[in-house]
């Protein structure tokens, strides 16, 4: 390993990857790496992100309109010109997301080119992704191809979370690659549409399963609510509730599926006759349907033993509420019915502020990131005082997420926070109905 970077690349060009794949740090292998035959250094980062507990997102670029500038400026010109915009993709991304997060970004296959990332489910939502995936689209396509001949570059994405189970692990990121491509193009492909049915059958079968997680009383100890919390089927490719959510996302499901949630919690509440308050988890775009109120209606017509005082609809960050017409109207649909608001992951990000002043809630869950080693740190204090302000300027309860140490409690009571949640106090966990 004594040769300089530049004299290992001038190696490669002259006599090509196979010849360097021995001298290569790793630190390389995160951007185009060479497929090599023992071992494929996509799978070993794969394998590595993985063990350490991460889920990998698996994100594919699909070029559209690629054939028709072919046949405009020849195939030469073009794979000239695909060095530059793979470059010019690789720069972007190395901007928009940090270099712990890239698992790696390459064109293995030859349809299109994946990015795979890093994930933890504990703090990041698909809006997150899909809001920076999106700025890494409005730059590629905003970008001057001189080898293009003027010809615009169309650049869609589509994206999908890599699960492992009995096949290999190459087998099973070529079937993520193939559902993300099929994602991108939204195209009447056998893997889209596939996606697409399985979700309708999940929706028809109400094939999910509702776990409770208790919220509890800071100050008194006992529990105080429970959040309810969807998996999909059980060994299937969306028992991952952040799989599942971004497929039905992505074929245009999610108000069904949400709507199935509804019930399945109103079932759940009956069956286990459940005195606490119930947390219920509503994206921004399903609150701005305009059948929500109608179907709300219905659905309490059909379990009159609902009392909706007892339920807070938490409102998701995983869209923006810009530019939603319904969604004010129906949130103060909802309130007269008589249920609670509450606004989810307050201190993650400006979008929780945003609607904490659209909407003045009743409940204000922090975020976990507020939370995480709050008794280390004196900044992150601060922030929860400062949360603590405003919830009681909006006349808001307070709910502490992601709480895992006997610490972090004790920085709660000392600011007399009134509810907390998390694996410190228990996981979620199937509730069994009360016969």
């Amino acid at each position: 390993m004594g040769r300089s970077w530049n004299r290992i690349k001038r190696y490669y060009k002259k006599n090509g990857s196979h010849l360097v794949k021995i001298m290569l740090p790793s630190k390389y292998l995160r951007y185009y790496p060479p497929i090599f035959i023992l071992r494929n250094p996509i799978e070993q980062r794969v394998k590595h992100t993985l063990k350490k507990g991460f889920q990998v997102a698996v994100i594919s670029f699909y070029f559209p309109d690629l054939e028709n500038i072919i046949s405009k400026i020849g195939r030469r010109k073009y794979l000239l010109c695909r060095e530059v915009i793979k470059a010019q993709l690789r720069k972007v991304i190395g901007q928009t997301f940090a270099d712990e997060e890239i698992v790696c970004l390459h064109e293995q296959y030859s349809d299109g080119i994946s990015l795979l990332l890093k994930v933890d489910a504990r703090f990041h939502s698909t809006m997150e992704l899909e809001d920076r995936l999106a700025k890494v689209k409005t730059v590629i396509e905003g970008h001057n191809y001189k080898q293009l001949d003027n010809q615009h570059l169309c650049v869609q994405f589509g994206y999908i979370f890599l699960e492992s189970g009995e096949y290999s692990l190459s087998e099973c990121m070529l079937k993520a690659h193939v559902q993300a491509m099929a994602m991108a193009e939204k195209q009447d492909k056998l893997q889209f549409q596939q996606l697409k049915f399985q979700i309708n059958q999940i929706i028809a079968f109400k094939d999910i399963t509702l776990l409770a997680q208790p919220i509890m009383d800071v100050s008194k100890g006992g529990i105080k609510a429970w959040e309810l919390l969807t998996r999909g089927p059980k060994g299937s490719l969306m028992e991952n509730p952040l799989q599942l959510f971004s497929i039905a996302k992505q074929t245009n499901r999610l108000f069904m599926l949400e709507l199935l949630i509804l019930e399945k919690a109103f079932q759940l509440i009956y069956q286990c006759k459940m005195k606490e308050a119930i947390f219920i988890n509503f994206t921004p775009t399903t609150l701005n349907e305009v059948e929500l109120i109608e179907k709300m209606l219905a659905l309490l017509k059909k379990y009159p033993e609902i009392i909706p005082q007892n339920i807070a609809i938490e409102v998701t960050e995983q869209d923006s509420i810009d530019g939603l017409k319904n969604f004010e109207r129906n949130i103060e649909a909802l309130r007269d019915l008589g249920f609670q608001i509450a606004v989810d992951d307050t201190g993650a990000g400006y979008a929780s502020f945003h609607t904490i002043n659209r909407i003045m809630p009743d409940i204000i869950k922090i975020d976990r990131s507020v939370i995480q080693d709050i008794d280390k740190n004196m900044v992150k204090e601060k922030m929860l005082q400062g949360l603590l302000l405003i919830a009681n300027e909006t006349g808001s309860l307070v709910v502490a997420e992601g709480i895992e140490r006997p610490e972090e409690v004790q920085i709660l009571s000392k600011h007399k926070v009134d509810m907390a949640q998390g694996y410190f106090y228990a996981r979620p966990k199937l509730l069994q109905p009360i016969t």
